[in-house]
């Protein structure tokens, strides 16, 4: 008996295995795509450094930057005040919460300290009554 060429089927098992391959590329490409888009969001999204509300809380400071990253976001939401700032530190390194102080004057002022070279601080001022409401003070730099 002659058999016909649609009958015979002699690798029937490599389609199987050819989808058992896919299968597994595609669990494996899971955690690795997981993996690019924490890193991306890590680099992009925005992080919240430190966060002060004046002393009759009326007005609420937030200071930000964008991943690791030496230029920094100050805001004000009452006011919707906002000033960016780049802070020089020793070589490129990044700014952190434990360089920021905010301490308030009064309800409607607040100075604002960023560390950033050895000796310097960076200051900053809100005033909830000037015209422009945060601003950049000239620093003055000690060395020893």
């Amino acid at each position: 008996m002659k058999r016909f060429r649609s009958d015979y089927v002699p690798h029937q098992g490599c389609g199987i295995f050819f989808l058992m391959v896919l299968f597994f590329l595609f669990l494996l490409s899971i955690p690795l795509v997981t993996f690019t888009h924490n890193i991306f969001l890590f680099y992009t999204e925005k992080q919240i450094l430190l966060t002060s509300d004046s002393p009759k809380e009326t007005y609420h400071i937030e200071i930000s930057t964008e991943g690791p990253s030496t230029r920094i976001l100050i805001e004000e939401g009452t006011t919707s005040s906002e000033l960016y700032a780049d802070i020089v530190k020793e070589g490129l390194a990044d700014v952190h919460s434990e360089d920021l102080e905010i301490h308030w004057l009064s309800d409607t002022s607040a100075e604002i300290t960023v560390e950033g070279r050895r000796d310097t601080f960076h200051y900053f001022l809100f005033d909830a009554d000037a015209e422009q409401k945060i601003e950049k003070i000239p620093s003055t730099t000690s060395s020893n």
